[in-house]
């Protein structure tokens, strides 16, 4: 995960711009801290050009439309759950009861995967711009924000109003991939229905079954770091659901994946949560709103009680062993401590 960039409109920049009439304002969502500093100046002799900045407007602001391109996906994963057991509160495995093991094989669109994620972002080049005067820099920053929430991004100012930070919408990428995400969903929930049947077990299940089984479904998804791509749009180092769920994902992509899940069967309401590790880098994680059990970790918002899920975490081995839903790593147990952000999503 990438933490948004601060970039400053510097007020020793604000008296250059005086002298020289324009001003130019650059937003970065980026891994390491940069300021304005950073930025070659605009010179009398070589004004600032908005050409990047008017051509971004031009591009298309809706979603294009593509011709279907369908390719088969089958995801196996493992749930351990009915061989846990707990003596003197402390959770055990026994390892002679066998795993229920899980498997579907989906139909993804990739031509349509792979529009949503051109579509989502923005060109490093355009995110500059200069002005001659507040009323225009108003105009601009106005049709700034426009398009970038027509791509999945937003600013958000700070009190002092001389900070804009850059950071990803989730909630677009969720309605954006809503339609495309509910049959996944739907398969899921089907083949939980169909081995949860089989057990043999009188016990009705419940939405917290059916919610820690699209986590263990998410958990079979492999974790990946996202790279840059070639087209130079910075995404906040996130992945669009559907090629999260194709390529895997780090994060915040697999968390914003889950939620679109949960969301898709109306199965519980979520919140993303952005926190700062020990080491000053960033993390999320996903808080679900499912009823509580004795040892969850949750977080409250408006509120609300979420309980948190790793969505990062991975079943590397396939025998369903790993953080149940409730548990988040040791290394940022403490993040209330610490800078975080709960968004919910719809």
């Amino acid at each position: 995960m990438r933490f948004p960039l601060f970039v400053r409109h510097l007020r020793e920049c604000l008296a250059h711009a005086q002298a020289l009439g324009t001003l130019s304002i650059v937003l970065l969502c980026a891994p390491l801290l940069a300021s304005a500093h950073d930025r070659e100046r605009p010179t009398s002799a070589s004004p600032p050009s908005n050409a990047a900045f008017e051509a971004w407007l031009k591009t298309p602001s809706e979603m294009p439309s593509v011709s279907p391109r369908m390719v088969r996906h089958t995801i196996a994963w493992a749930d351990v759950a009915p061989a846990i057991v707990y003596e003197n509160g402390r959770r055990m495995r026994d390892p002679s009861i066998e795993p229920w093991r899980f498997t579907v094989t989906l139909r993804i669109d990739v031509a349509r995967a792979e529009a949503v994620e051109q579509h989502f972002g923005v060109p490093m080049e355009a995110l500059q711009f200069s002005y001659r005067s507040e009323a225009e820099r108003s105009r601009l920053e106005k049709l700034e924000h426009d398009k970038l929430a027509q791509h999945g991004l937003r600013v958000l100012p700070t009190s002092d109003a001389q900070v804009g930070m850059l950071e990803p919408d989730f909630q677009w990428l969720i309605d954006v991939s809503r339609a495309d995400i509910n049959p996944v969903a739907q398969a899921v929930l089907r083949e939980t229905d169909r081995v949860l049947r089989e057990r043999g077990d009188a016990r009705p299940v419940t939405v917290r079954d059916r919610v820690e089984a699209v986590f263990r479904f998410i958990q079979a998804i492999p974790y990946e770091t996202i790279p840059d791509l070639p087209d130079g749009k910075d995404r906040c180092g996130l992945r669009t659901p559907l090629l999260t769920l194709l390529h895997g994902g780090d994060c915040d992509s697999k968390s914003v994946l889950m939620a679109s899940l949960l969301r898709a069967a109306c199965l519980a309401e979520c919140a993303i949560v952005t926190l700062q590790m020990k080491d000053g880098t960033g993390h999320a994680i996903l808080g679900i709103r499912v009823p509580t059990r004795e040892g969850d970790r949750t977080i409250q918002h408006e509120g609300r009680t979420y309980v948190l899920a790793e969505a990062a975490s991975i079943d590397a081995t396939n025998d369903g062993d790993i953080a149940p839903l409730g548990v988040i790593g040791k290394e940022w147990s403490d993040f209330l401590k610490r800078p975080y952000k709960v968004v919910p999503v719809r």
